[in-house]
């Protein structure tokens, strides 16, 4: 009889499958509120421990920005230092698309260098990934610097030390299997991995699947791409699969015209001219200036690998987006690395942005600028950009109107904000998630000349989640802002230079782990704060005040403020001259 149980628990063994290792791809709370970007296509997975398994050193956090994985997402990171040593998971669902966060070291030249590492499948060798850190590490001045550049020096301390490989593998890596990166270099240098990336990439879009008899389709040996662009303007234009390398900008100048590419995995378009030369910046980037444009489908990169030609604000070495796209024009599934901007449009109207990815960049995400107005940006992918992450500038004369950002998701930013309004009457940010910049997470400020404050409508943040923003003020280099290591809020709210900061409403926020600061309330030059609303907040974790005043002046309105674990006072002392009323009913907007 004992026999033959055994026989039937060998059966059993041989007969039913294996179960699946457990998944080790993170949750994001937010997904459930349909806050941030909560539909995404990929998963996460964090190369940090109990979170992976390996070989690697892994990295304790920390604040201190001399320390690397003060940039990596939850200031934690993995390091792969001797040949062989190797971080692993096991994966969700299948994928063939594979995103990796990482940091190499830069060179001597401030061009980067190279590792590589192979991945395996259920320990099985699938290809080699070939990692390079050319467009990474930013330097600034420790004095006197305005804005950050790849020449590395003694006297210069460095952001953007990560960056990002994506590929798209041969085969799929399976439901329940697990995959690992190894490193097959043979030294000691560091190859620090943040996180993988892994989603099922769709199928490419065909030339024949496009519904429209007006349509064309590019080939090289039909000449450059610029000028075919040009030359077919009004008509569907589709970009098959391939890598293709533009030596000058692509411009747009006829409506209703459509670059259709097989997809943001398939179609590249690479723009060539090098940044070292300042007369370059016409070479670079898609410039739009027509009504009904539409994009869609393709990955932009360059060789560019810093915001301004020898650090000159004349010199700029191009966007990745520019131009005004006239009215009701779309751009969609595209996503842009490595520019000075991921896009900058000015003067747009009724334009709308979806799934994108604007990612690397040098300066700003995206910024909707001089004039743009009743323009959305939703369920895009913002981070490690040099800038504001979303914006929208008044800029000269013309004041924007009506920009939304929604359903995004802006992580690891390393300059400025994620999200900011400079100028404009109602402008909404809705349904976000911010996570892990290096200083503010949410800002308003009155520091850039052009168009005011509308006292019309609101400006309103409304629904959104913050985590680990802010920074105390220090030195420069190890803590702080990049200009003075002056102290940065979760959201920063300041009324400085321009005009007066007025008709601006915080409200359903929910502030996680602040760095400093969970809200920053500041005046200067005799500027004032007035129609300022923070309703339904909370603040959970602090290093500092969960709200702060430095030299405020004006007036604002709070209620339902809710407090845990502030470190400082929850409220801090009022300023002089600052009145900070719980009598919010007397000109709530709604």
């Amino acid at each position: 009889m004992k026999d033959r149980y055994l026989l039937i628990v060998l059966l059993i063994t041989i007969l039913v499958p294996i179960g699946k290792v457990a998944a080790q791809s993170v949750v994001f709370p937010d997904d459930d509120k349909e806050r941030g970007y909560y539909n995404r296509p990929y998963k996460r997975y964090e190369a940090e421990s109990g979170k992976c398994s390996g070989s690697a050193l892994f990295l304790n956090p920390t604040y201190i920005q001399t320390e690397l994985q003060s940039e990596a997402s939850n200031q934690m990171a993995a390091q792969l230092i001797e040949k062989g040593s190797f971080v692993q998971w096991a994966n969700d669902e299948a994928a063939d698309g594979l995103t990796i966060r990482f940091s190499l070291p830069d060179g001597e030249d401030g061009k980067g260098t190279k590792g590589t590492l192979a991945l395996y499948v259920n320990n099985e060798y699938v290809q080699d990934i070939v990692l390079d850190s050319y467009w990474a590490w930013q330097y600034a001045l420790k004095k006197g610097q305005t804005y950050p550049d790849n020449i590395p020096a003694g006297n210069k301390f460095a952001r953007m030390r990560f960056d990002e490989m994506h590929v798209r593998l041969d085969r799929k890596i399976p439901d329940g299997g697990s995959f690992k990166l190894v490193k097959t270099d043979d030294n000691q240098i560091p190859y620090t991995i943040d996180f993988v990336e892994l989603e099922a990439v769709p199928e490419a879009v065909t030339f024949e699947s496009i519904q429209d008899a007006n349509k064309v389709m590019y080939l090289p040996s039909e000449g450059r791409l610029d000028q075919f662009i040009a030359k077919n303007g009004g008509r569907t234009i589709y970009i098959p699969a391939g890598k293709y390398d533009v030596e000058e900008r692509i411009s747009i100048s006829r409506p209703n015209t459509k670059v259709i590419g097989a997809g943001m995995w398939y179609t590249e378009i690479y723009f060539s001219a090098s940044s070292d030369n300042k007369q370059t910046y016409n070479k670079r980037g898609i410039e739009a200036d027509a009504d009904n444009i539409v994009l869609e489908g393709l990955y932009l990169n360059t060789v560019n690998n810093k915001r301004y030609y020898n650090d000159n604000s004349n010199y700029q070495v191009g966007k990745g987006l520019m131009g005004s796209f006239g009215a009701n024009s779309v751009i969609k599934n595209v996503w842009v690395e490595h520019f000075e901007c991921g896009g900058w449009i000015d003067g747009t109207d009724r334009l709308r942005v979806s799934h994108c990815r604007f990612r690397n960049n040098y300066a700003d995400g995206i910024n909707l600028s001089f004039g743009s107005r009743n323009s959305f940006v939703e369920y895009c992918s913002f981070r490690n950009n040099g800038d504001d992450d979303m914006a929208s500038w008044s800029r000269g004369h013309k004041m924007c109107e009506y920009i939304t950002y929604r359903y995004c998701t802006a992580e690891n930013n390393w300059r400025a904000s994620s999200v900011g309004f400079f100028g404009g009457k109602g402008h909404k940010a809705q349904n976000l998630v911010v996570i892990d910049p290096m200083e503010a997470g949410l800002r308003v400020t009155t520091d850039f000349p052009g168009r005011e404050f509308s006292d019309e409508d609101f400006i309103v943040y409304d629904n959104i989640s913050v985590y680990r923003a802010g920074c105390p003020k220090g030195i420069l280099g190890v803590s702080g802002d990049i200009i003075n290591g002056s102290a940065s809020g979760a959201i920063h709210i300041t009324s400085y230079l321009q005009y007066d900061l007025h008709h601006v409403k915080f409200s359903n926020i929910d502030i996680f782990n602040s760095k400093d600061v969970a809200i920053f309330i500041g005046c200067k030059n005799r500027k004032k704060i007035d129609q300022l609303y923070l309703e339904n907040i909370l603040i959970d974790g602090t290093q500092g005040d969960g709200v702060y005043f430095s030299r405020a002046k004006g007036k604002a309105f709070y209620s339902n403020l809710q407090f845990k674990n502030v470190k400082g006072k929850n409220i801090g002392e009022v300023s002089n001259g600052f009145e900070f009323s719980t009598d919010i009913k007397t000109g709530l907007p709604q």
